[in-house]
């Protein structure tokens, strides 16, 4: 067995792969893009079977020996396939909005749902993808259901393995959080009887071994993207609090073992087991974040994410200019799939400059928008908060999200905190790392103090409620 432990981040564009010593030192990365499709307005889909061919080579290639690896994925995205492991339809990814008008047909069991998995009734979770797919294909044999990362196991174990971890099962409006368990009464009642679930065991947790690798690999961990950063930043403690700047944004703060009484459309989710007793997490996701970077570069506005720094600085400030990124409707507080993206206050000032860095203020609009919510709700209310991902090395969207929210911003220094978070339940749960591992990266945070008078945030606050209820519904056909 070798040295060295492997983490695999299955994103939405790109897989990430990070080879990583027992001390916690990265000895090697390597990625490749995944190629989004878009069938139709408001349709985003990819082919996983070649994602897991480009998977398998890298792996072979690998440049040190492993002794283990460890996986980490987009959550919702949905997929089904048959007994062969043949799909029986592409992945339909979490951004996707086809199920939005059955979702609004069923709108009257949404409360029935959420107190069972602590989710709304959106498509953004993999419920509504699963009906959607079982009607498009009219199956007349039992098909497998499962995230992307059940599905990558199933391949890579040769279809020995089937299952998934707490984390991502609590992610598709089908798990009961209080019994931990795929739910019986929701399974009826949307027809789902003939489709077979993954058994869902801890993240930590021995599955076997790979079968179409060159080499036999051990697979110890298999952790939700939000709840392996959650974990890499070091969110141990109740009240612990932070965001990811990913594709989406995506806050958690650690609840503890209780339910939130009062969630304000805010998301329960299992943020790990402890003791086999769940950690709970309140969840705030938004939809666009880094797809609005990807967005810039592919109308010409950028040729790459490090030009947005400088322009942004170099826009003239204009007061009317708000871009709401609602490119796949709105996520938390609001839960409207229909809503779409619109930028308002446009006038001949409004250059290139100016639209990028609305841009980017955008993205902080709609974290400061959840922020004060987390804030009203938590006991004790929010001091500082722990920040990752690609958009975290902007300097400019960091100010900018402290002074619009009032409160600390501390940019985690390793950027990628969700392959981290992978590589240290592996390392701690295996006795070679403890909690001061984590620790001591966060005390190398780069902070951000806020700036300016609360009647400026409050200007700026309603300027974005004007702005969100413009685009509200703008999809829906009346």
């Amino acid at each position: 067995m070798g040295d060295f432990f492997l983490t695999v981040d299955l994103g939405t564009t790109s897989v990430k792969l990070i080879w990583w010593s027992e001390k916690g030192e990265k000895a090697g990365e390597d990625y490749f893009p995944v190629e989004l499709h878009f069938p139709f307005e408001g349709g985003v889909e990819f082919d996983p079977e070649t994602m897991v061919k480009e998977l398998v080579k890298r792996i072979d290639h690998s440049p040190f020996p492993l002794q283990g690896m460890g996986i980490t994925n987009q959550r919702e995205t949905t997929l089904v396939w048959d007994e062969e492991g043949k799909l029986v339809y592409p992945a339909i990814v979490w951004q996707d909005r086809r199920t939005a008008t059955w979702c609004e047909a069923n709108r009257e069991k949404e409360n029935w749902l959420f107190q069972k998995t602590g989710l709304f009734l959106d498509p953004y979770f993999s419920l509504s993808k699963l009906v959607w797919v079982l009607e498009k294909v009219r199956a007349t044999r039992p098909l497998h259901f499962g995230t992307l990362d059940t599905y990558v196991l199933w391949i890579l174990t040769a279809g020995e393995v089937f299952s998934t971890d707490y984390t991502n099962a609590s992610r598709t409006l089908i798990f009961n959080l209080h019994n931990l368990c795929w739910d019986e009464e929701i399974i009826k009642e949307f027809g789902l009887e003939k489709i077979l679930f993954p058994q869902v065991v801890p993240a930590f947790h021995l599955r076997g071994e790979t079968q179409i690798t060159a080499s036999r690999i051990p697979i110890y961990v298999v952790l939700g993207d939000q709840q392996a950063s959650f974990l890499g930043q070091g969110c141990f403690e109740r009240g612990s609090i932070k965001n990811t700047y990913g594709t989406g944004c995506f806050l958690m703060t650690n609840w503890g073992n209780s339910w939130p009484e009062d969630t304000q459309r805010l998301l329960v989710t299992l943020a790990s087991l402890e003791e086999d007793r769940p950690v709970f997490a309140l969840e705030a996701s938004t939809f666009s974040a880094g797809v609005i970077i990807e967005w810039l570069k592919r109308i010409g506005l950028i040729k790459s994410a490090q030009d947005i720094e400088s322009m942004a600085e170099s826009a003239r400030p204009l007061e009317e200019l708000l871009f709401v990124p609602a490119f796949c409707g709105l996520g938390a507080p609001h839960w409207d799939p229909f809503a779409r993206g619109a930028i308002l206050g446009l006038t001949p000032q409004v250059g290139k400059e100016e639209l990028i860095r609305g841009a980017l203020e955008a993205v902080a609009f709609e974290v400061g928008d959840l922020i004060r919510i987390i804030d009203g709700i938590s006991p004790g209310g929010i001091n500082e908060i722990s920040v990752d991902g690609g958009m975290s090395q902007s300097k400019y969207l960091l100010q900018f999200q402290a002074d619009l929210s009032g409160k600390v911003m501390r940019v985690f220094p390793e950027k990628e905190a969700t392959s981290l978070g992978v590589f240290y339940l592996w390392a701690n749960r295996s006795g070679f790392l403890s909690r001061e591992f984590i620790e001591e990266k966060k005390q190398k945070a780069l902070i951000f103090e806020p700036r300016g008078e609360e009647k400026e945030r409050e200007k700026l606050w309603k300027k974005w409620q004007r702005g969100i209820e413009r685009v509200k519904g703008w999809a829906k056909n009346e």
